[in-house]
C-alpha cells in the first residue's frame, strides 16, 4: 500500500511537471528524465517498481528515463540535456562532491527540474543548499498511519476528484531543518 502511495504522489508531481505547466510545443521533441536513487542507508523496496513506471509513463508520454545510482552523471553539460532530475528515495550523507553539487545547483538555478520523491529528504544532510531546496530533512516517522487532509484548492484539475477532506493512509514524515 505504501509503494502505491508514493508512486501516486510522484505522479502527481509529474502530472505538474508535465501537464499543466507545459504548452504543446514541449512535446515536439522527446524530453529526458534523469532518476537518481542511490542508496547509502535505508533502501526502499518501491525503488525498482518506481523506475518501471515512470518508463511506462514516459513511453506514453513522450519523455525518456534515464535512470542511475551513479553520481558522475552530475556534471554541468550532462545536466544540461535534462528536463526534470527525480531523486527518487535516496538515502545517506554525502553522495557527491563539490563538482557534483555545484553541478546540480547550476542546473536548478538556471531552470531545471526537480522532483523529490519521499525519502529525498533522507540524503545529502550535510549540503545546506539542498536542504533548503527540498525544504528540510528527514527526521522521523511513526507507524503508517490514517490523516485528514484538507484540499485547499478544491477546483484545481490535479485535486478535483479528491473528497474534501481526503482521509489518506500513509508514512507521515517527521522534518527537521524546516526551510
Amino acid at each position: 500500500m505504501k509503494k502505491i502511495i508514493h508512486f501516486f504522489a510522484f505522479l502527481f508531481v509529474l502530472t505538474l511537471f508535465f501537464g499543466f505547466t507545459a504548452d504543446n510545443s514541449l512535446y515536439a521533441k522527446k524530453k529526458s528524465v534523469l532518476v537518481f536513487s542511490l542508496t547509502k542507508g535505508f533502501r526502499h523496496d518501491s525503488i525498482e517498481e518506481g523506475i518501471k513506471a515512470l518508463r511506462n509513463l514516459g513511453s506514453t508520454n513522450n519523455f525518456e528515463i534515464n535512470a542511475t545510482e551513479d553520481v558522475t552523471v552530475f556534471e554541468e553539460n550532462n545536466l544540461k540535456k535534462y528536463a526534470l532530475v527525480v531523486f527518487l528515495n535516496p538515502t545517506g550523507s554525502n553522495l557527491f562532491n563539490d563538482e557534483q553539487k555545484d553541478a546540480l545547483k547550476k542546473y536548478i538555478n538556471n531552470g531545471g527540474g526537480f522532483v523529490g520523491v519521499h525519502a529525498a529528504t533522507d540524503c545529502n544532510y550535510e549540503w545546506e543548499w539542498y536542504g533548503k531546496m527540498v525544504g528540510g530533512y528527514f527526521a522521523s516517522h511513526p507507524k503508517i498511519q490514517k490523516a485528514k487532509l484538507d484540499v485547499l484548492m478544491p477546483k484545481n484539475k490535479i485535486v478535483k476528484s479528491l473528497p474534501n477532506p481526503w482521509m489518506h493512509e500513509d508514512e507521515w514524515y517527521n522534518f527537521k531543518s524546516f526551510n
